[in-house]
């Protein structure tokens, strides 16, 4: 492996560009290239997958679905790893079955964009890891993740801090990815943000410090906390806890 790895997070949109950051993960962790792909322009998609393709990651974290749920009679109303998620209560999208996307195609376009990455990302060579398998393991393909942002966040700080939405929210995400020693350029807003959790989630899978849920039927969710870290329940946090939490969360 690299003494400096590169990974790539993608955050994914339908109504706005896609958002890619490249961070190159040495001794700091240094966004080194920023891309979008807006999926209104024809063949947008394709340049960003071939930018990705260029820079040849190890590991690609994309903020969406991997897949549909299984349609069968029998399944529950949650994927697993998103009932993982709700036990935690850490609130997640609830992903449709393929005939009930495309019924509301609209409402889910985000997920189609999502879909398409995933099965284009394996066109070029990148495979959600297999289970039990290490990152970097010798004649492994290089990998493709699925990963929540939000999430991130809430286990990294043991709490839900306030919306992104909100100006105190967006804030305390911006300080936690510079306490977990990202560096970029002063620009952010909530995408760019997502695609930097993306690229931190790949980073800590490549450490082998990343935990997934769920059982890979329905996809396996990543998030950036070990499995001894990751917590039964998690509250929200008060601006002022949010701080404290973020006060003792050390660069990983």
């Amino acid at each position: 492996m690299d003494a400096a790895p590169l990974v790539i997070g993608i955050d994914i949109a339908a109504s706005r560009p896609c958002v890619a950051v490249a961070v190159r993960c040495g001794r700091t962790l240094e966004a080194v290239e920023w891309r979008e792909a807006d999926e209104r322009e024809p063949g947008d998609r394709g340049r960003m997958l071939a930018w990705a393709a260029a820079l040849r990651p190890g590991v690609i974290g994309v903020d969406a679905p991997q897949r549909p749920k299984r349609a069968l009679p029998a399944a529950a109303h949650s994927r697993v790893c998103d009932a993982e998620l709700l036990r935690r209560r850490i609130s997640v999208y609830q992903v449709p079955t393929r005939a009930e996307a495309e019924a509301k195609a609209r409402r889910y376009a985000w997920m189609h964009t999502g879909w398409a990455y995933f099965k284009e990302l394996g066109r070029r060579g990148y495979e959600p890891p297999a289970p039990g398998s290490l990152p970097g393991e010798l004649g492994q393909a290089p990998a493709v993740l699925e990963v929540y942002p939000h999430a991130g966040f809430v286990t990294l700080l043991g709490g839900t801090p306030p919306p992104k939405s909100t100006r105190q929210g967006l804030r305390l995400r911006v300080l936690t990815l510079r306490r977990l020693g990202l560096q970029w350029d002063d620009y952010y807003d909530h995408d760019s943000l997502d695609a930097l959790m993306a690229a931190f989630t790949a980073w800590r899978f490549v450490q082998g410090l990343a935990t997934s849920l769920g059982d890979g039927r329905d996809g396996s969710l990543w998030l950036p906390v070990t499995a001894h870290e990751l917590q039964g329940k998690y509250a929200r946090l008060s601006v002022p806890a949010a701080k404290a939490a973020l006060a003792g969360l050390s660069a990983r």
